[in-house]
């Protein structure tokens, strides 16, 4: 399918799109062709592509911009061994000093096409998909990785046909590309734009659970999972009635698709790093090997599969204007990542409660963690939250320590924190008659399509709002986005709860949580984070310090939450042994709050609209 943009709403709400025959495509596709037979024993791949050419100068692009992920890491330095060729003779390429993710090159004389090779050296840097590739039992193709393409064009009119060597004859495979014909291990597929092959993750394995989950008329969504065992892909059984009913909970709230068919797939493995990355057709999801086999891993990460999900609606069918360039080269517009990110951060976590992942009971807890981490986090007093997102490039990519001074990728869970404030402000003006919900199937819902693109700007929002409730939302958004906020929107209170800290910790709290307290952040001793103004930063403590001792005890979480909590009582000082840099010291805490767990407690007599939330639509 090749689709023509459509940016915004013209007079009509109509959507269009184009199905091309292949013979109609401008020029002949680029043939790519992976083999991946090498994968799971060496963790690389080989490219082989066969692209159109016209004697003269030439440029080859390879993806820097990757959908989904944000910023510009297309894995360049895992590219090895390129090599080009016209008419059986190697020819000479020069990479751009300025775009190192350009390739130039003269194309000889009478030669009508190119072949490209190159290998893909897998895992060996960097994060989110390019840190995945293969354990011995499973594998994940993501194109972008293993292609080069021209630089004249656009994603939407370069077109390719796409094939793949798998491992063996036990492997299978699930991917949103269409057509799929295999011949011995090789796999073949029907023609695609750049843009929807980049969008179509294939994973493969030996170890595989694929169930039909959903389906109406021709439409049919799957849970594929891959496994570095068979006992870890049966485990899936355990989550499959929460995916089917996370669909028809999705299909309920929006009313229509922009998918044909949605693949799930996901990954469980202790050898291949997690992610979440959301596509039109699918999502391209990783875990633990355990993920559903503990009960409490599985709870805490409810909303994996739910938030990439949501994303087929917002992000993919209606996407921000500044995230939808002619072609991967060309840098995103991050600034609305508050709608694609934190919306979705909303959606991802009512519906990990709406379709029974995680108990409604739990739901009010994890609004008092959200809010309270935020409400914790000296760095929002100089970075407004709107500025996280345009920061999003090199805010993914920071180093942990000293987050909460430097602030993070905030728009995603406080972004969700004031999508629940509009939630509630919708709830109580409507007399309850309408919520957010009214406004998400209007904006992200509307008729059912194939997968096309629709983008959008800030100032549709605000009109998709007040179609839904005449407000000031501009005025809205500049308080909770463009302003300095020293607290979140808090959604919470006027749906009749409150915040309080007690000394019980909660699912999303745990005991060892000692941020709320004396101010840090640790892992087994090692501190990872210091809120400033904290009684720890006050005792000079930073980060990449290790506690060696607790009072003359050695240092457990269990040791310091019992000396916080003992310290409250004898109003003593709390004694610590550390190191940093092969560097003892003793350092002293006076603090003596004791232990501080968040957790909403009901007001009486204003009604509770937060559990209304999470109130599923669908039995």
């Amino acid at each position: 399918m090749r689709t023509f943009l459509i940016r915004g709403f013209g007079l009509s709400l109509l959507l269009c799109s184009l199905v091309l025959a292949p013979s109609q495509a401008a020029t002949q596709p680029i043939q790519l062709q992976l083999d991946a037979r090498q994968a799971p024993t060496q963790n690389i791949v080989f490219t082989h592509e066969i692209i159109p050419a016209a004697p003269g100068p030439m440029t080859l692009y390879y993806p820097k911009w990757i959908p989904g992920e944000h910023q510009p890491v297309g894995p360049i330095a895992n590219v090895a061994s390129l090599v080009i060729t016209a008419n059986g003779k190697r020819i000479a390429w020069r990479r751009d000093p300025l775009d190192m993710f350009a390739f130039e090159f003269d194309v000889p004389a009478g030669a009508d096409s190119i072949d490209v090779h190159f290998t893909y050296l897998g895992a060996t840097f960097g994060h989110y998909s390019s840190s995945r590739l293969a354990t011995h039992n499973l594998f994940v193709t993501t194109w972008n990785q293993n292609l080069l393409y021209p630089s004249t064009g656009t994603i939407q009119d370069t077109f390719f046909k796409p094939s793949i060597v798998l491992p063996g004859p036990a492997w299978k495979f699930a991917t949103a590309l269409t057509g799929a014909k295999r011949s011995g291990d090789t796999v073949t597929f029907d023609e695609v734009s750049l843009e929807h092959l980049i969008d179509s993750p294939l994973d493969s394995g030996t170890h595989v659970y694929r169930k039909r989950i959903w389906h109406e008329g021709t439409a049919s969504a799957y849970l594929n999972v891959f496994a570095d065992t068979q006992h870890e892909a049966n485990s899936a059984k355990i989550g499959e009635p929460h995916y089917a009913k996370l669909v028809r909970e999705m299909m309920a709230m929006y009313g229509a698709r922009h998918w044909r068919n949605y693949n799930f797939l996901l990954t469980l493995s202790d050898q291949m790093p997690g992610e979440g990355i959301e596509h039109h057709e699918s999502s391209d999801d990783g875990e633990t090997g355990s993920y559903f086999l503990n009960h409490k891993d599985f709870v805490r990460g409810g909303d994996l599969l739910s938030h990439e999900f949501n994303h087929s609606w917002d992000g993919k069918y209606r996407m921000p204007a500044g995230l939808y360039p002619d072609n991967l080269q060309i840098p995103y517009n991050d600034s609305l990542l508050w709608v694609y990110e934190g919306m979705t951060q909303y959606y991802g976590d009512v519906m990990s409660f709406r379709d029974g992942i995680r108990p409604a009971k739990q739901w009010p807890n994890q609004v008092a963690a959200m809010y309270a981490y935020y409400d914790n986090e000296p760095g929002r007093l100089w970075r407004t939250l709107g500025d996280t997102a345009t920061s999003a490039p090199f805010l993914y990519a920071a180093p942990y320590g000293y987050n909460a001074e430097r602030r993070s990728v905030d728009f995603y869970v406080e972004g969700a924190l004031m999508w629940l404030r509009a939630d509630s402000i919708i709830r109580a003006k409507t007399h309850d008659k309408k919520s957010l919900d009214t406004f998400a199937r209007q904006f992200f819902g509307g008729k059912t399509t194939g997968p096309i693109v629709v983008t959008y700007t800030r100032k549709d929002i605000i009109a998709g709002l007040n179609k839904v409730l005449p407000y000031n939302w501009t005025a809205f958004f500049h308080k909770w986005i463009d302003n300095i906020a020293p607290h979140p929107a808090n959604g919470f209170t006027p749906d009749g709860w409150k915040l309080v800290y007690t000394t019980k910790p909660t699912l999303w709290v745990p005991k060892n949580n000692f941020w709320y307290s004396i101010g840090l952040a640790e892992n087994h001793g090692h501190i990872g984070d210091v809120r400033f103004g904290s009684p720890a930063a006050v005792a000079t403590l930073g980060i990449d310090t290790t506690i060696v001792a607790v009072n003359g005890r050695g240092y457990s979480a269990a040791v310091l939450a019992q000396a916080i909590t003992d310290a409250a009582k004898s109003k003593a000082p709390i004694d610590l042994l550390v190191e940093h840099s092969d560097v003892y010291r003793s350092v002293q805490i006076n603090y003596t709050g004791g232990l501080r767990y968040p957790h909403l407690v009901r007001i009486k007599g204003v009604p509770d609209r937060l559990s209304q939330v999470v109130k599923p639509y669908t039995k």
